[in-house]
Order: structure tokens, then sequence, then C-alpha cells
């Protein structure tokens, strides 16, 4: 199986933006072994690559129309982590980018260390 052909079985199992179970299983039983585990890393890379995951520290306080403006193609899922205190955390595939006080005060801790030790 080429790339092009994983790609367009990737794309061909999503429904609406969403996974469907109907097509991941008929797909899943048309295919070798070998082929199901390249089908199942490239649909894991799919869902990496078009996912943002946000954790905020409680439920509301943002704006998810906003940030779906920013990120106009991606899925956006909200988690809630209270140890952010305030601010927020964003996870898109392999960056990630933190936006909170408890961040903001352990880099200021860090920095006193390297400072006077």
């Amino acid at each position: 199986m080429n790339r092009q052909t994983l790609k367009q079985l990737v794309i061909g199992s999503y429904n609406n933006g969403d996974l469907d179970a109907k097509k991941v299983n008929k797909i899943a039983d048309l295919l070798t072994k070998s082929e199901l585990r390249l089908y199942i890393k490239a649909l894991k890379n799919w869902e990496k690559q078009n996912k943002i995951t946000i954790e905020v520290p409680t439920e509301g306080g943002f704006n998810l129309e906003e940030l779906q403006d920013v990120f106009p193609d991606k899925k956006l899922v909200i988690s809630v982590d209270p140890s952010l205190l305030l601010g927020m955390r964003l996870t898109d595939n392999d960056d990630l980018y933190e936006m909170s006080l408890k961040n903001s005060l352990e880099k200021i801790t860090e920095h006193i260390k390297e400072q006077y030790d």
C-alpha cells in the first residue's frame, strides 16, 4: 500500500470531521495485518495533526468561537486542569504553548535560582 492510497483511506474514514466507526471497521476488514498496522498509525497521526487540545483551570472563562477562528480547520478539545491556576495550555500536534500563572511563577523561580546559586 502506498502513501497516496493510505491517505485516501484515512480521509475516507471521516464523516463531517468525525471518525466514522462503520467506515473504519469496513476498511479494517479488507486490510491485511501489516496494512492494518499502517492504517491505524496513519489514523493516529491524522488525529494528532488535526486536533488542538486546550487545557484550562475551570470550565468557561474563555471564548471558544475566537479560538475556532484562530484554528479554523482543526478540532478543538477542551479539558480542565485545576493545577494551571490562571491561563491555558494549548497542544497543537507536537507543539506545546503554555500561558498560565503557574508557568510564569515557575520561570521566575527558576531564573532566581540560576542567578543566586
